[in-house]
């Protein structure tokens, strides 16, 4: 049984584990799953993941100014009708920022929103998702290059 409030659930022999929607960009399709990066962000009051195939973080805020974070690593996810901000104290990034389209009744990301193209994860066909929306069309090459860059071992055309 779940507890709504946290993100915790009980499973089978009463184990728990933690829970969470995550938002990805889908990068490259295969036969029975797809690579994506995590694009974490937060939406007013949850933190999802964009289903796309790369990661956006938002590092609970702090954006790459977060210990550990490698800012190269990094680019700029904001949504249409917006400007791309840095956060407080925040080096600005190599890497462009990438324009996303939310899909209509989604909200907007908020400015500490970073696509993390190192990180990528394979993600079968049978997991639930709903599309949050796309990286915009005159984007999409740059974001390719960005994580073609950060996964020289898998060129995507």
């Amino acid at each position: 049984m779940a507890d709504y409030n946290t993100s915790l659930s009980r499973v089978r022999f009463g184990e728990h584990v933690h829970t969470q929607v995550r938002r990805f960009i889908v990068v490259k399709r295969k036969r029975a799953f797809c690579f994506a990066v995590y694009a974490m962000f937060y939406t007013a009051q949850i933190v999802t993941w964009l289903i796309l195939g790369s990661p956006i973080f938002t590092y609970y805020g702090s954006a790459t100014t977060k210990h550990g974070v490698v800012p190269d690593e990094h680019a700029i996810a904001y949504s249409l009708g917006q400007q791309p901000q840095l956060v407080q104290g925040e080096s600005p990034l190599q890497k462009a920022p990438i324009l996303i389209v939310m899909e209509e009744d989604n909200r907007a990301l908020v400015p500490a929103s970073r696509i993390h193209f190192a990180i990528h994860h394979p993600i079968q066909y049978n997991v639930k998702v709903k599309n949050l929306g796309h990286v915009h069309p005159d984007y999409l090459a740059r974001f390719l290059e960005y994580w073609n860059m950060e996964n020289s071992d898998s060129k995507q055309d």
